[in-house]
């Protein structure tokens, strides 16, 4: 798909997690990356001969920000909700869910890990890398929500979308009838809702907003990639469903006789080989959290 001030750039294995895909603005006398996780090579290709002036980041996730400190010179900016993290990473540690499972310590010592270029590595989650650390030294600007930015000739409006993160949201281009839905992605594995800033039922509260948009085009942050405003629609009752079959699942467990704390050894969103990487292990507990407060609540 082909828009005239818009390129799509795929990071690797189709932007497979913890990779994402990017898009490069081209505002005529201004050049801006959005979410620079598509990856070092890729994004210096894509990149050329033009100077990137500007770096926006719908949310504070590793995928999302890993190639920020590749545009040094760059603006910084992220929701205004988020933004002190690039210079507290103890709000990463806090918001991510380090702080609600492993402690104060267990954020103090995954600062120390990331500061750390020649850190031993996680066995499946980007949770030592040191781009956590590279990418986040710089105090971000801050954009407004729901209103039109003009970047150059690129017009385009922040659209606030909690649940994934509190200050998660997508950027719709109304000119080129675009919306880049980010980690509203469809992808097979379901809606990632796992922090401790996030929320089950705001995600399915904004997926449908985003929905509702007067786009053409939906392009997911992950694998999915490019989809008509037909599929997208399809895809997204199919997607959403897969929390209610993990809720499903969770209460068939209850009832089996399973204590709450029981659950995550039977993997209700990883597997206990993924749990053996501390972060996998650390939103699943918190998966489970949330899905033990929706019961009550529903």
């Amino acid at each position: 798909m082909f828009f005239e001030r818009i390129r799509v750039v795929t990071g690797p294995d189709n932007s497979k997690f913890p990779a994402c895909t990017s898009l490069f603005l081209d505002g005529g006398d201004v050049t801006a990356v959005l979410d620079t996780g598509a990856g070092q090579n890729i994004l210096a290709h894509a990149k050329g001969e033009n100077r990137v002036e500007i770096v926006i980041n719908t949310h504070y996730h590793f995928d999302h920000i890993r190639g920020n400190y590749l545009f040094p010179d760059a603006v910084l900016y992220l929701n205004q909700l988020e933004a002190e993290c690039f210079t507290d990473l103890t709000k990463v540690g806090e918001w991510l869910g380090i702080r609600e499972i492993y402690g104060d310590e267990g954020v103090k010592a995954w600062i120390e890990k990331v500061a750390t270029p020649d850190c031993v590595q996680s066995p499946y989650s980007p949770a030592n890398r040191h781009e956590w650390w590279l990418s986040s030294r710089v105090t971000a600007k801050t954009y407004d929500y729901d209103r039109e930015w003009q970047i150059g000739k690129v017009k385009v409006r922040m659209i606030h979308a909690p649940g994934h993160t509190r200050g998660f949201c997508c950027p719709f281009f109304p000119d080129e009838g675009l919306v880049y839905t980010g980690d509203i992605d469809l992808t097979d594995f379901g809606p990632w809702y796992f922090g401790s800033d996030s929320n089950i039922e705001d995600f399915v509260t904004s997926a449908r907003r985003i929905a509702q948009l007067d786009a053409a085009w939906f392009l997911t942050g992950h694998q999915v990639g490019m989809c008509s405003r037909s599929q997208f629609l399809f895809k997204l009752e199919e997607y959403l469903a897969k929390i209610y079959k993990r809720q499903e699942r969770l209460v068939n467990l209850l009832n089996s006789g399973f204590l709450p704390e029981e659950i995550p050894q039977h993997g209700l969103v990883y597997s206990l080989k993924l749990q053996s990487d501390p972060w996998f292990a650390m939103w699943e507990r918190l998966c489970v959290r949330k899905h033990l407060e929706w019961l009550k609540v529903e």
